[in-house]
């Protein structure tokens, strides 16, 4: 055997050392490389299922976030309507009252209208009999119709 021989026996020798002794180190390194890179893979598929999850829960919730919404604008426009239904119903109401009332207001004006007049003319008619009193009874003859009404007045009265 020559030098080159004896250097290849001396690395397979060398190398079957290694292997014999650093099998175990080596092969122990590589199962917890593997079992760290299987923990991993773990989590990852654990944090990917969690993460669909809650996807799948946030679009539920989105949802109903937004069946809540449209359930919401229904009935802010049913109550709108119920309200401006509402406020015409009053608003006619008002409206009719003051009518009434504009009405009533009238009426008693004409009534206070008609009552002055009425007075004015009494008030007229009594001036008017009073100037044709005076000018017509004067005198002896004014004297004798006042002498004749007063002795009729208790034949009158009884």
């Amino acid at each position: 055997m020559g030098p080159t021989g004896v250097v290849a026996l001396s690395l397979v020798i060398f190398l079957a050392l290694v292997w014999w002794k650093g099998r175990g180190a080596i092969v122990g390194m590589l199962d917890k490389r593997s079992d760290g890179i299987r923990n991993q893979l773990d989590e990852a598929r654990r944090l990917r299922e969690e993460a669909e999850a809650m996807y799948a829960d946030i679009a539920k919730k989105q949802q109903e976030a937004a069946k809540t919404a449209a359930a919401m604008i229904e009935e802010a426009k049913a109550q709108a309507h119920r309200i401006e239904r509402d406020s015409q119903a009053a608003l006619q109401s008002t409206i009719a009252r003051r009518r009434e009332q504009a009405l009533e207001k009238i009426s008693q004006a004409e009534a206070e209208a008609i009552r002055e007049v009425r007075a004015k003319a009494v008030d007229i008619a009594v001036e008017a009999t009073r100037r044709v009193l005076i000018a017509e009874m004067g005198g002896p003859s004014g004297q004798a119709a006042i002498d004749m009404a007063i002795d009729e007045l208790p034949r009158r009265l009884n």
